[in-house]
Order: C-alpha cells, then sequence, then structure tokens
C-alpha cells in the first residue's frame, strides 16, 4: 500500500469529500426525489395489511392543448373507437381526462373545442379539467386569466357540478410542471399559487410526478401541501394522505407514479408519459402498479395515474391508436381477474374521491365513491349546442339560460328519458328513447328554458317519442 505524507492523504480526503459533496448536491437539484425514492426502495415497505384483492385505479390524464380543428376531428373520430373495445371491473369506457389550455384559440374556437369535448364526456369517455401556463403573473392577472377560463368551461357543462346548486370545481394542471413558481417568474411569477388555486375552486393538483427539480421531494404519495407566500415550490413538502387524517394545509398534491427502470446497465427514470418516444409496454404499467401509491392505511387501493399531451399529432398511435389499445389490453388481462386485482378505469375527479373516501375511513369495492364529495360534471348529463348557464338541476327541474340570440336553433341532449320543455322555447321536437332524450327548439326573449321529467306511458310510448309543440313564454 502506498504511504502518503499525512499532507497529502488530508488533501485527497478533502478533494473527495468536496467531489461526493459536489455530486450530492447536483443530485439533490436535478433530481430531488431520487433520495426519497432510493429510501423506499431499499427500505423494508411497511406492512399494512389488507383483505382481498388490489384494486387498481386507472387514471390517463391529459396536457390537452389543440390548435386547430384537425385534432379535434382526430379525437371526436379515434378516441370512441379505441374506447369502446374495453371495459373495466365495473362496466366503465377508459376514462381520459383532457386538462385543457388552448393557446391560440379566440373565444368562439376555445367554446368550439370545449362544446366538443362536452359531447365525448356526455358519451361516458372522460371529463374536462384546467390546464394553464402563466409567464410572469402577477396575482390580478392569473385571477382574471383563470376566472375567464372558468367561465368558458362551465358555458358547456365542464367543472360545474350537476346538483341541486351548481358548484365550480376543476382539478389543475401548471403547464411545464412550474406549478408554484418552482421554475421562476419568466414561467409562473406567483409564490402563493397553491393559496390562489384553493380560492378558485381547485380541489386538487396533478401536475406531478415531473423530470426535474420542479419534482417534489416527496414521491409516490398523495399528499397536502402549505403553501408559504413568501418562496417558492411550497409543495416540496407535505403531509400524507391517511385513512382516519384530515386535511392539512391548502391543496391536495396528487401525485402519478416515478419509476427508475433498468435499459440494459443504463438507469431510466419513467414518470408515466405516454408517447411514442415512450411507449406504455407491460413493464412500465408494472412498474407504476409496483410504485403502490395510496392513501396510507388503504393499501389494497392502488392510484396509477399517467399522462400525455394528447393533441401532439406524431403521438396519435400512443395515445389513440394501436397501442392505446394495448395498454388497456394488458391492464384487463393482467390486473382484472377479480382474484388478485379488480380495475377500474377513473377520471382524475373521480380518483381524488375515491382517495377522499380512503381518508374518510371506506374501504370495499373503490367504484361505490367516485363521486363521494363532488358529484358528476353537467356535461355528464346534460350537453348543447350553444353556451349555457345552468341556474339549478334537481330530480324535479332543470333550468338552464342560454347564451345566444333570438331565433337560434339549439339541439341538446341529456340524461332523462322523457321530458317536457317550458320557458322562452318554441317549435319544440323532443325525441326520447331509453335513458335519454333528444331535444331541438328555437330560442325566443331571454332564453331561460325549462326541462321536466315527463312520465311514460304504459308501453314506454315505443321508447321513441317525437313530438312539435309551440310552448309560451314562462310568465
Amino acid at each position: 500500500m502506498t504511504n502518503f505524507p499525512r499532507p497529502r492523504r488530508a488533501f485527497l480526503l478533502l478533494a473527495a469529500c468536496a467531489s461526493v459533496a459536489v455530486v450530492a448536491k447536483t443530485v439533490d437539484t436535478r433530481y430531488p426525489w431520487l433520495w426519497a425514492y432510493l429510501a423506499d426502495r431499499l427500505s423494508p415497505r411497511p406492512s399494512e395489511a389488507s383483505a382481498g384483492p388490489r384494486h387498481i385505479l386507472f387514471t390517463f390524464v391529459d396536457h390537452f392543448e389543440p390548435r386547430d380543428q384537425a385534432t379535434m376531428d382526430r379525437w371526436m373520430r379515434a378516441y370512441p373507437t379505441m374506447a369502446r373495445r374495453h371495459r373495466d371491473a365495473d362496466g366503465r369506457l377508459p376514462q381520459h381526462t383532457w386538462f385543457w389550455y388552448f393557446k391560440d384559440s379566440d373565444e368562439a374556437q376555445t367554446l368550439s373545442f370545449l362544446q366538443q369535448l362536452a359531447q365525448l364526456a356526455y358519451q361516458g369517455f372522460g371529463e374536462v379539467e384546467l390546464h394553464s401556463h402563466p409567464q410572469r403573473q402577477t396575482e390580478p392577472a392569473f385571477l382574471e386569466h383563470m376566472r375567464r377560463r372558468l367561465l368558458l368551461s362551465r358555458r358547456t357543462g365542464a367543472l360545474l357540478t350537476a346538483e341541486p346548486e351548481p358548484r365550480m370545481v376543476f382539478g389543475f394542471i401548471h403547464g411545464l410542471w412550474s406549478l408554484d413558481n418552482s421554475r421562476g417568474g419568466a414561467i409562473c411569477g406567483l409564490n402563493n399559487e397553491l393559496i390562489l388555486l384553493k380560492q378558485l375552486g381547485c380541489y386538487a393538483d396533478f401536475t406531478h410526478p415531473s423530470w426535474g427539480r420542479m419534482h417534489p421531494r416527496i414521491v409516490n404519495r398523495l399528499y397536502y401541501a402549505t403553501d408559504d407566500p413568501t418562496r417558492p415550490k411550497s409543495y416540496d413538502t407535505g403531509t400524507v394522505l391517511q385513512a382516519g387524517g384530515q386535511v392539512v394545509g391548502d391543496l391536495l398534491i396528487f401525485e402519478g407514479p416515478s419509476v427508475v427502470r433498468w435499459r440494459g446497465l443504463r438507469p431510466v427514470y419513467d414518470h408515466g408519459d405516454v408517447t411514442m418516444e415512450d411507449l406504455p409496454l407491460p413493464e412500465r404499467v408494472d412498474g407504476w402498479v409496483d410504485a403502490g401509491i395510496h392513501v396510507q392505511g388503504r393499501p389494497e387501493w392502488v392510484f396509477v395515474k399517467v399522462f400525455t399531451h394528447g393533441a401532439i399529432a406524431s403521438d396519435e398511435e400512443a395515445v389513440l391508436g394501436s397501442w392505446r389499445h394495448r395498454l388497456h389490453t394488458y391492464l384487463e388481462a393482467r390486473y382484472n381477474d377479480g382474484v388478485d386485482y379488480v380495475l377500474h378505469y377513473v377520471t382524475a375527479r373521480e380518483a381524488y374521491n375515491i382517495a377522499k373516501a380512503a381518508e374518510a375511513g371506506h374501504g370495499g369495492d373503490p367504484n361505490a365513491y367516485r363521486d363521494f364529495l363532488i358529484p358528476p360534471y353537467v356535461n355528464r348529463r346534460f350537453v348543447a349546442s350553444a353556451p349555457f348557464e345552468v341556474i339549478a338541476m334537481d330530480e324535479q327541474r332543470w333550468t338552464v339560460w342560454f347564451l345566444a340570440e333570438p331565433g337560434r336553433r339549439v339541439e341538446v341532449r341529456l340524461r332523462l328519458p322523457a321530458v317536457r320543455v317550458e320557458g322562452d322555447a318554441r317549435k319544440v321536437s323532443v325525441r326520447s328513447e331509453d335513458s335519454e332524450s333528444l331535444i331541438s327548439f328555437e330560442l325566443v326573449e331571454d332564453g331561460l328554458v325549462e326541462f321536466m321529467p315527463r312520465a311514460l306511458g304504459p308501453q314506454k310510448e315505443a321508447r321513441l317519442r317525437t313530438s312539435e309543440l309551440g310552448v309560451p313564454h314562462a310568465q
């Protein structure tokens, strides 16, 4: 063994320590989640006893940014074709959650895109949430930006709960993963964004995981973050969601899986992005499930949230075509045998509801808790060809104000098997079949229209009824 002089040994030791410190600092800056991930993987997993199968709650969220009608046409055509080939244990179609951001659209085009997404939501394919790219924004500008987008959403039945006193609520994804100013003012600018989102009605943030320093230090968890308005990235730490626990902080951070897998001798980071470069291969799906994201104390309910940028045409086969079909085929074959696994396709809203049900101490079949705290949005039950505001919605009467000029013909679909129409409508045509009604009418005066259930005849009126009515203006 070589004997170095004492001063040189001291120098080498200091140099080695400095090198380790530099590496540690680099890792901490570029991969802040890695320490927690390694601790999870290298430590024995805490034993949380559970009886029965593991329920896999699969959520597909989309940073959805279409820029032209051709993109929307592709979605309206391809997604139903793909999704109708699949069902989960509850008989549900694959549920897609479109977090919308239409950068280059004017108001008319934005409403048109949202109305088309509303049609997909009404047909049972998913739900619409909110995605934003605030840059160098002040608090007043951000609030105005968000409120405008919330207003446009609700005029198509998105982000508005279908209940007697409708509420505006939403899930959120921050563009470029820069939630709470985590990448600096040029991309966000708000150190109090978590507080502002909560004030606006945000029930949870679905931005993470991400691929860099924006990732929280907490990994593979559902947790509450408390905002510190004096500094960025307040979501870096928080309180993990647990059965029997309470709400702590400002906003629930709903993470998807972070997984390190090996490609030969090279480690590869997988944060659930589905593209043609990162195809949803079976080994990836297994890794997402194995991450085991759950509410502490309810380990048999496993949340798997993956994401994409679904408006990118080059990724069509991964998101809408053959590879998406293979993803669901594998999920249904591997994780839906009813003995070891039960598969549930859930929207972001439903995933939140189920997580909150677990927090409240509920167990058993999570399918029972899809609407636990937040009811379905209006566009799951009602869609129209004109923008509208829902005034009230209950079992006896749906009151809707249509924001269009008198004389315009409006087409409506709603989930009532038979209906009569009153109010500012004339030349009304109603066709009812099974559990829904298709209605066409011409607006008059202020556009305030009421829809009420009509009792079906003994033979359900042959399940199909068409009538031409002249409906007077309600006094």
